[in-house]
Order: C-alpha cells, then structure tokens, then sequence
C-alpha cells in the first residue's frame, strides 16, 4: 500500500523518513496513516484506494462477520506516530457520546470538514501504542495522594490549594472541580499563576533529579515517586515556556506520566484524558477522527465538551501487557472489539487467520503469501505494508524482518 503522511507541527522532521528510508521533506511529519479511512485513505498498486475497494465489496474483503458487527468498513486504522513536541491535552469519546454529537452537529448544519467540528463521524476511538523507541506521554488523573504530595513540593499558593482539595472529599468530584476550574483561569491571574509555577517547577525539578537515588527518606516518599515528580516538574517548566497562557499546562501536573520502552505499550480508552510527549510507536485505533481537546494546541478546543465525556477517576498508568508473549513475539489484545495487534520476528509462532488484516514491516525484508481465493505473494520492506483480505485466509510470513499485524479479534 501507499501511505499517506501527515505534516502536523508536532511532529518530527527525521524518525519517519528514517522509518520509511527515504530522505527528509524538510519539514515536520507526524503520523503515517495505514488504512481505510475517509479522512486519508491508503493506496494500492491498482491506483485505486482502500475505503473505494471495501465500498464496492464489502464481504470478501472485511469477512461477513467484521461487516456485521462494525458495518461495511475496516474497523481499526493504524498508524506510525512520530512524536518530537507534546500533542495536544486530549480525550476521545465513547461511541454513544459520538453517535450523540454527530447526530446534533449534523442537525446544527456544521460542515463535516469545519476546523471547529468536534464529531466527524458516529464511532469511538480507543487506541494502543507500541512503542519503537523510548516513548513518553501523559495518561489518565494520578492517584490524588500523589499529586497532592507533589504539588506541595512547589511551594506556590495555587498548587498548596489545589493540593488541599485534592485531599479532601471523593477524588473523582475533587478532580473534577480542580480540573474544570483550572481551565477556566484567564487574563493576568492565568499568567501569574503560570509564571509562578514555571519557576517553581523548573527547581523543583533540578531538585528531585538530584535527590532521585540518593535520599530513601526524601520526603516525597518511594523512589518511584520522587522520578515523576523530576519528570512531571521538568515538563511543566518547559511546557509553561512553551505555552505561557494555556491553562492546559496545569493540567499536565496531575496526570500520570507513562515512559515506555521499546517493545512496551499502552491503552488508551474512551474518556482517559491524555497527550503523547516524544517517540516513535506504532499505533493501532478504532477507525475514528472524534477529538475533543483541552490544550497545548492552536486547534479548536470545546472544553465544555470535553469535560463531559472526561472520567475524573484516577487509574494507574494506563501500560497494556501482551496477552500472549515469547521470545521475539508479543500479542497484545485491548477490552475493544475493533482491533488488536501482533508484533514479532519472523516465522512468527501464530497468525491471524481470518478478516481483514493489515502487515507493517518494522525491520528487514519479508514476503507475505497467500493461501485464500486471491493466492500470490508480495514482497515488503521496513516501512511498507501489505492489506491482506479476509478471502486471502490464511497467511505465511517468510525472511528475515520484524512486523506489526494489525487484525480484528476473534
């Protein structure tokens, strides 16, 4: 398939054209879409692209199942993210909340394609990132302890404040009054309050960097905590030089930071407020553009929105272990019906066998043959990918490479 890039601010300007062998464009490249949506489909060799092919045929390619339960589309789109500034503060809805806002958008006469439409089609959007480097970002309200014992670390009026509310009454109602009041902050008041906290996180920061290891008694408790809040207080410094007036920034401090190395995931569902800082991941998502954002971003944000469909319970780091793992292989398999993704060195222990399938080539060199009605082989290299169809049936991967395989759970 031919996949298509796209350029977004945050993006890098070399891990991508690394990724695909092929020199830079000279300017920022975010994300390399695989799939069937209509936003920005894939290509094929016949000139044709993949959403038209599904469109005209549904069945022998998607499988009757897949098109009875997720409809005549491909349910999952992947992508490879390269992330070298912070994406935007963001949540996604669940498919009710989706189907809802499209539903009322639509009867406003918002144009699908408008900057400011938050509902461009009926579907949720969980997604999973592998990470392929060191990857970093920010997932779901921390533990409310936490936060309130790292807050107090910086010594400012507005942090001493919201640690105190934090500690008292239900922590989902905490967060979200902390949450909806922060974004609400403007004009001077937002300025000083960043200000203050800037400079106290970038001391903090070098602070906790330097006790990190060397105090098992600082008072910031386990070491654990004591590298979130170096990293945490490290980021918000650099965030608030960034964004000077966004009271997105704020929120940054009560979530958790998640730092994945290569071979490690996370999950994000429905709801889980979040924003990737830095890596290079493939990710894999329910076929869905339904953004909602609330900082750290010069795009439409609709913080009424987004704070309805934002859960305020604070969960754990949100990382999401294989279900399946040996050596050179891991199948990881998220509470969603859309999507779930293998990764290994080929021969690979166990394929996907049935519906739509979608291989990406992380390293070296491989040829996928098919056994199904459309029997042939094709060959691929790093950064190239192979759809193969539920009619293909079942698949054998041979060579030396690495590979992502994309697939609707069984």
């Amino acid at each position: 398939m031919t996949n298509p890039v796209r350029d977004y601010a945050w993006g890098s300007t070399d891990q991508l054209a690394r990724f695909l062998d092929r020199p830079p464009s000279g300017r920022p490249e975010a994300e390399l879409w695989i799939g069937a949506h209509d936003g920005d489909p894939s290509g094929l060799p016949d000139g044709r692209r993949l959403n038209a092919v599904i469109a005209e045929d549904p069945v022998p390619v998607l499988g009757a199942r897949v098109c009875d339960v997720f409809g005549d589309r491909l349910p999952f789109l992947m992508k490879v993210l390269a992330v070298d500034q912070p994406l935007s503060l963001q949540v996604h809805p669940s498919s009710e909340r989706a189907r809802l806002g499209h539903r009322h958008e639509d009867a406003e006469g918002v144009p699908l394609d408008a900057g400011h439409r938050n509902y461009k089609d009926t579907w949720h959007k969980p997604e999973l990132i592998f990470a392929l480097t060191r990857f970093e970002g920010l997932a779901g309200f921390r533990d409310v302890s936490k936060s309130a014992a790292m807050l107090r670390l910086l010594k400012v009026p507005w942090a001493d404040d919201v640690a105190e509310r934090l500690e008292q009454g239900p922590p989902h109602e905490a967060l979200r009054a902390v949450v909806t009041e922060t974004l609400a902050l403007e004009g001077r008041r937002l300025a000083r309050i960043l200000r203050d906290v800037g400079d106290a996180a970038r001391h903090a920061g070098a602070r906790a960097a330097r006790d990190e290891g060397r105090h098992p008694t600082h008072r910031t408790g386990d070491p654990a905590l004591r590298a979130e809040a170096a990293r945490t207080f490290t980021r918000c410094g650099q965030l608030v030089r960034d964004y000077p007036r966004d009271p997105g920034v704020l929120v940054t401090l009560l979530l958790n930071n998640v730092l994945l190395a290569p071979g490690e995931a996370m999950f994000v569902n429905a709801g889980v407020v979040h924003a990737y800082l830095e890596g290079l991941g493939v990710e894999i998502m329910a076929s869905s553009d339904n953004v909602l954002r609330a900082g750290l971003t010069p795009k439409h944000m609709d913080v009424e929105e987004l704070l309805t469909i934002t859960s305020f319970t604070p969960i754990p780091p949100p990382r999401w272990d294989p279900s399946e793992r040996a050596s050179g292989y891991c199948h990881l398999e998220p509470p969603v019906g859309e999507f779930c993704l293998t990764v290994g060195q080929t021969p690979l222990r166990r394929l996907p066998s049935t519906g739509p399938r979608t291989v990406l080539v992380l390293e070296g060199t491989v040829t996928v043959a098919a056994r199904g009605a459309s029997s042939g082989t094709v060959t691929a290299s790093r950064g190239q990918s192979v759809f193969v169809t539920h009619d293909d049936g079942q698949i054998t991967l041979t060579g030396d490479a690495r590979v992502a395989i994309g697939s609707v759970p069984v």
